[in-house]
């Protein structure tokens, strides 16, 4: 797998690259630190995946991204923001990205979200799911977590143990585990509390009162 990491800090750069690595073993990572060289590279190299700050000079990010879109129309894309305003995640989709992720989120909430997006899903910050502001922007590729799995998921975020959640949904506990299991498997998760803060950044949750 090719990713291209485009942000202008090189120490920001480094550190994404040192988790990449161990999160697609083997890939071959190219960097660009502005818009024109990302343009440039992303020609060049035609990565699989293009990882992106929106803070970068060169020219307006809307301008980069509808072009970057356009150069690489089977690439995912996925933008980087110290902000997840929700006018900016909207225009951010509507442009092509398949992801908004937040600098703020941890380490490995960043990366079951560039697993999430990496098999076919679609991550945006939770408060623009809450928001209602989903509907408004393109429409969102699924995301190999089955409607199923977000039920179980949903249920996990709300506290229920593994018997519990099969009373709910009138499953087995085994086959809940196996569920629990292919979730924690798509989100890169090694635990339920990781899979529910993978999930819940990568707008699969609804909001619990």
């Amino acid at each position: 797998m090719k990713i291209l990491i485009a942000d202008d800090h090189a120490l920001f750069r480094g550190g994404l690259r040192f988790q990449l690595l161990d999160f697609e073993k083997g890939a071959d990572i190219c960097e660009a630190d502005d818009f024109t060289s990302l343009l440039d590279v992303a020609e060049t190299e035609k990565p699989d995946m293009v990882i992106a700050d929106l803070g970068m000079p060169g020219m307006p990010w809307r301008e980069a991204l509808g072009l970057l879109r356009a150069a690489l129309p089977d690439s995912r894309i996925v933008v980087l923001s110290a902000s997840d305003d929700d006018v900016n995640v909207r225009e951010a989709i509507r442009l092509g990205a398949n992801g908004f992720i937040s600098k703020c989120d941890a380490p490995e909430v960043v990366m079951a979200a560039l697993r999430l997006v990496s098999c076919g899903g679609t991550c945006v910050p939770p408060s623009f799911v809450k928001h209602g502001s989903l509907a408004q922007a393109a429409p969102v590729a699924e995301s190999n977590v089955t409607h199923r799995q977000r039920e179980v998921l949903q249920l996990l975020a709300e506290g229920l143990s593994n018997k519990q959640i099969a009373y709910r949904l009138q499953l087995t506990e085994g086959t809940v585990k196996l569920h629990v299991a292919a979730i924690l498997k798509s989100l890169g998760a090694t635990n339920r509390t990781q899979a529910v803060s993978a999930g819940r950044s990568a707008g699969l949750l609804e909001s619990v009162n």
